[in-house]
């Protein structure tokens, strides 16, 4: 090979060489083909949260807890409130005999609250001591404000039909569960124990829902309980179990039943809860019940 032809073929090495990323960069390791994992994805723009300050409110309320009070590690008792419906200016259903349905709950109310007292166990407290009138938002709002570990609403039936007799137990109904979200977020001015003046929206819906369906279990557990309890001492109304939208029930991190005692439209079931021993005796189904159901969620 002549002088110049070396040359050029010198030259054309060096270049070459000095255009490799090896030579720029001597650690660098040298590949077929490059390594996918190794490749950084495209950045994604910036998105913005916008905070909901307004869903966090100043009230005393508490917003949906989402774990149960029953789960945390704590000596206190139970607290558990004993509703007693209607009252006051609101008498209920009014039986063949004249029986008011208010006077009914109170009494029952006032049993069941002594025989739990009498155990120990528990922290009761009643709605309404006497008889007065108490709308259904304050009912929910003193349980929520105390803390409720369960809420307990008694009532006394009535139906067109006369020969409709015995006790049946209630919890919410799938299809008002969103009316108890939109409490959370509207009127109720409930807030959390977490602080969603730091949250998104869609955040502070997946709290309330996992809030719901922790309660929704817990209030179906103790609504087998109950009814398995009162069906040992008194007559249950067919489809025993039962599920509707009512007020008192709406609380998204309260267990809640509402209790039935009877029917004051049928004259057995009327002159049974006139009955001090017959009302004694369903409440201490009750309380039995209750036994059971911190017994299972406490363990």
């Amino acid at each position: 090979m002549n002088a110049p032809l070396k040359l050029f073929f010198f030259a054309i090495m060096a270049l070459f060489l000095v255009s490799s990323p090896t030579f720029a960069n001597p650690t660098a390791v040298p590949r077929l083909k490059p390594n996918l994992k190794t490749v950084a994805p495209p950045a994604k723009p910036a998105v913005t949260v916008r905070y909901t300050s307004q869903r966090y409110f100043s009230d005393s309320v508490p917003y949906p807890r989402l774990a149960p009070h029953l789960s945390e590690k704590t000596t206190r008792k139970p607290v558990i409130f004993i509703d007693a419906g209607h009252g006051g200016r609101d008498p209920g259903a009014i039986g063949i005999k004249g029986t008011h349905e208010k006077d009914i709950t109170t009494k029952a109310s006032a049993t069941l609250k002594a025989l739990l007292e009498k155990t120990g166990r528990y922290t009761v407290v009643l709605t309404r001591p006497n008889d007065s009138y108490l709308e259904h938002e304050k009912r929910l709002r003193l349980a929520r404000e105390g803390g409720a570990d369960l809420f307990i609403s008694i009532h006394a039936d009535s139906a067109g039909n006369k020969s409709a007799k015995g006790a049946s137990v209630y919890t919410l109904a799938d299809r008002a569960k969103n009316r108890s979200k939109r409490l959370v977020s509207n009127s109720q001015n409930w807030i959390m124990d977490v602080d969603l003046s730091k949250q998104s929206d869609p955040v502070g819906d997946i709290l309330v829902d996992l809030a719901q369906r922790k309660t929704e279990s817990q209030s179906e557990q103790f609504a087998n309980l109950l009814i398995a309890e009162l069906e040992k001492t008194t007559t249950l109304v067919g489809n025993s179990h039962r599920r509707a939208g009512y007020f008192v029930l709406l609380a998204p991190d309260v267990p809640a039943v509402l209790l039935e005692l009877g029917f004051l439209s049928n004259a057995q079931d009327e002159k049974l809860l006139n009955k001090a021993s017959h009302r004694e005796k369903l409440m201490r189904s009750v309380v039995r019940s209750i036994d059971q159901y911190f017994s299972q969620e406490q363990k």
